[in-house]
């Protein structure tokens, strides 16, 4: 076994950080090839618009409950091992979404989806959060999650394509397979043992950890603009009858390769004020574009910032609490971080469905999430501004005896 801290503690492109890197296209490509097709695989069986935000929900709950259980499982059982676990549970839950006709079979293959997914997406970001160098955490973060949203872009536009010309079974084995080479991708990876909690305690069930709640929130938020990006864009352009929603996915990766390029570095050398910011502020004028699409123009336009701003945000927000955290603690703000992404994806989910039903149509989601966005920058603003700095001022009391 090889200790997380010997695994070349200056040197970010390791031979493991890579094979992490890789495996997390395998794990997101899955997630997000599903992510427009799902949904009209379920209208398509004769659900409601608020019943197909509920069985996405679904997902949330059993990816909490397994990242919650995760840093007590990694005290047993190794992480490679609890990785591909993951994956296998991960296959079969897609390969049975293609049997799941009715509201509860769906919601059951949604539920062991996620207990695979929080699994292994949490325990490869703890064991990366490891081994890249500290002063580079925002840079390292960002090229690992560089595939994950570039899948963001190119799975939804490759289910678009599967589903449209080869149908639904094509597509859930396909997916079931991008599961099944990550399992057999890890058997390259080191067998990695994270570090143990001080005096053996044994961590508690972790949900939201401590030592992450501002950043786990920053994410939250995040999470809610991706459910309106991704879950209601598909439905949006049927509705407005606009054929480019797969040039949207695809095209966002333009911007999200960019913001990779400048935004870690960034981060790292002059702090997250510099670059989370303006980030929101991109995610705000994306999706007031996409409130009033009409053209090939519009939608490469929105898609561009749309990659930049979500590009930017996913590493920026993790790296600012992994570099705050111990290294025991990692695996806890892994599984707050990704829970709080995943709550708000299913928050999103569930209330933008809501409201295009009551608005009846697709457009309002937007306007709602134009609101999100603003309030993401009031929260960031007042509180990285305005209330941390005073916290950082207060000085612990010493004790004349501790002092002496």
């Amino acid at each position: 076994m090889t200790a997380a801290n010997d695994l070349a503690p200056t040197v970010l492109w390791s031979r493991p950080f890579k094979i992490l890197a890789f495996l997390n296209v395998f794990i997101f490509l899955g997630f997000d090839t599903l992510l427009p097709t799902l949904t009209i695989y379920l209208e398509s069986h004769g659900h409601a618009r608020d019943t197909i935000g509920q069985i996405f929900s679904v997902f949330i709950v059993s990816a909490i409950l397994s990242r919650a259980l995760a840093p007590r499982l990694v005290l047993t059982f190794r992480p490679i091992i609890l990785i591909r676990v993951g994956l296998a549970i991960c296959a079969l839950a897609v390969i049975s979404y293609y049997l799941a006709l009715t509201a509860f079979t769906a919601s059951l293959s949604r539920f062991f989806h996620g207990l695979g997914f929080g699994l292994a997406s949490t325990m490869v970001t703890s064991v990366a959060a490891q081994i890249i160098p500290v002063n580079r955490m925002a840079q390292g973060l960002g090229f690992l999650g560089l595939g994950v949203i570039v899948t963001l872009a190119v799975g939804p536009y490759l289910g678009v394509y599967l589903m449209e010309n080869m149908g639904f079974f094509t597509l859930f084995m396909t997916v079931a397979s991008f599961y099944i080479l990550g399992a057999i991708w890890t058997l390259r990876l080191p067998d990695v043992q994270l570090p143990k909690p001080l005096g053996g305690r044994k961590p508690r069930l972790v949900i939201f950890s401590m030592a992450a709640l501002p950043p786990s929130f920053l994410m939250f938020l995040t999470g809610l603009a991706v459910s309106a990006g991704v879950v209601y864009l598909a439905l949006f352009c049927k509705e407005i009858k606009l054929p480019y929603v797969g040039l949207f996915f695809g095209f966002s990766t333009v911007g999200i390769v960019l913001s990779r390029i400048f935004s870690g570095p960034l981060q790292d050398r002059f702090g997250h004020r510099v670059v989370i910011p303006p980030a929101i502020c991109l995610m705000f004028i994306s999706v007031l574009i996409i409130t009033d699409l009409k053209s090939l123009t519009n939608v490469l336009v929105a898609s561009g910032i749309w990659g930049l701003s979500t590009g930017t945000l996913f590493p920026c927000i993790q790296a600012l609490a992994f570099t705050s955290a111990k290294p025991e603690e990692r695996t806890a703000v892994a599984a707050s971080l990704f829970n709080s992404l995943d709550i708000g994806f299913g928050a999103g989910s569930v209330s933008f469905g809501l409201i295009a039903e009551m608005a009846g149509s697709y457009r309002a989601v937007y306007w709602g999430a134009a609101v999100n966005a603003l309030f993401f920058l009031g929260f960031y603003l007042v509180f990285y501004l305005l209330i941390k700095p005073k916290i950082s001022q207060i000085k612990p009391k010493v004790s004349a005896k501790s002092a002496s």
